[in-house]
């Protein structure tokens, strides 16, 4: 006969399946339709360009293991990013180890081609279930993990911009939009002094601003000094991680760019993609980076299959990868029963 205590943590993990279940259904379709959606526009690019025929053919002699040194990169990227995601979790006082994050922080991947950038959020509910950790803190968390990889992109941007001075002005304002972004965020007084402002004019809501001067406050921990150092660190190699792959793909494919170059490429295709707001970046990323590959000389067929290659081992490898990590992030998220 099973125990009291494992059929209520079986009766728990069942409840957080069941709660996560419909998300990342809809999840599942979501992703889904985009994949149909990216592999069509690529189709009838090639179509339209008559390169139809061209990109086959690469793909044709592409080494069958080329996905296999972008998925390699890319699990570099994650296992960095998991680590930077451990370290700023530690700074707002919640000791987690890296493997039961890396569980939580790969699920969350199941949840990126959900509409509203919201989806990885996912791994804050894994740990408010597990360790009760407020939201507040975990927002806080979200955001240094955020903004150490806005902030790693741009400094890529800046180090591979020669050969693309058109778009210094663009590279120099999204930076500057950042920084402001940032010390308002490092330096709170001036944000809950205009919270206050609000309050006192809407009365409304006590708790909600309560709860936003505390958010604000642990950002600031996340934010300042050594600490954003070291995540802005751990941001630039785990991205400059995955330009590298783009640069071995392209070598590969016959069609090589400086490595410089193609660390601005997969950069600003990454920033212009987030700016887009669409799950993944889908779609804006590919568009941009097969434009600045152009502009390298790269033949449009070889770009395409080229950003094909590095969608396919990363953002969908990391989906496919997130979905196959969720039922066990439910399970080691359950709470454990109070031993009477």
């Amino acid at each position: 006969m099973p125990s009291a205590t494992a059929l209520s943590e079986g009766a728990a993990a069942a409840d957080g399946a069941g709660a996560l279940r419909p998300a990342l259904r809809r999840a599942a379709v979501f992703a889904s339709a985009l994949a149909i959606l990216s592999l069509l526009a690529a189709v009838v690019v090639l179509a339209a360009r008559n390169d139809l025929d061209k990109a086959v053919r690469v793909l044709a002699d592409a080494p069958v293991w080329l996905v296999l040194v972008v998925v390699a990169f890319a699990t570099l990227n994650y296992a960095i990013r998991t680590q930077r995601f451990v370290y700023l979790a530690r700074r707002l006082g919640l000791e987690v180890p890296f493997g039961e994050m890396s569980v939580y922080y790969v699920a969350g991947f199941a949840l990126t081609m959900s509409p509203g950038k919201l989806g990885e959020m996912v791994r804050l509910w894994f740990m408010k279930r597990k360790f009760d950790f407020s939201y507040r803190r975990g927002v806080a968390l979200q955001l240094g993990d955020r903004i150490s990889d806005v902030y790693a992109m741009l400094l890529l941007c800046l180090a591979g911009l020669t050969g693309f001075e058109q778009y210094r002005g663009s590279v120099l304002a999204v930076l500057g939009v950042a920084l402001a972004g940032t010390l308002l965020l490092a330096r709170p007084a001036l944000l809950i002094g205009c919270l206050d402002i609000v309050y006192a004019a809407v009365r409304i809501k006590p708790r909600l601003f309560v709860h936003l001067r505390h958010m604000v406050r642990n950002t600031a921990l996340v934010m300042q000094g050594r600490v954003f150092l070291v995540a802005l660190t751990l941001g630039l190699a785990s991205w400059f991680a995955e330009a590298f792959s783009l640069w071995v793909v392209l070598h590969l494919l016959g069609a090589p760019v400086d490595l410089l170059a193609a660390t601005f490429v997969f950069a600003f295709a990454g920033v212009v993609g987030g700016l887009t707001m669409l799950p993944g970046g889908v779609g804006g990323f590919e568009i941009v980076m097969v434009m600045l590959l152009g502009l390298q000389g790269v033949p449009t067929e070889v770009a395409l299959v080229a950003t094909a290659i590095l969608r396919l081992g990363t953002v969908w490898y990391a989906t496919a990868a997130g979905f196959l990590a969720a039922p066990f992030a439910v399970r080691l998220s359950t709470p454990r029963p109070a031993r009477g």
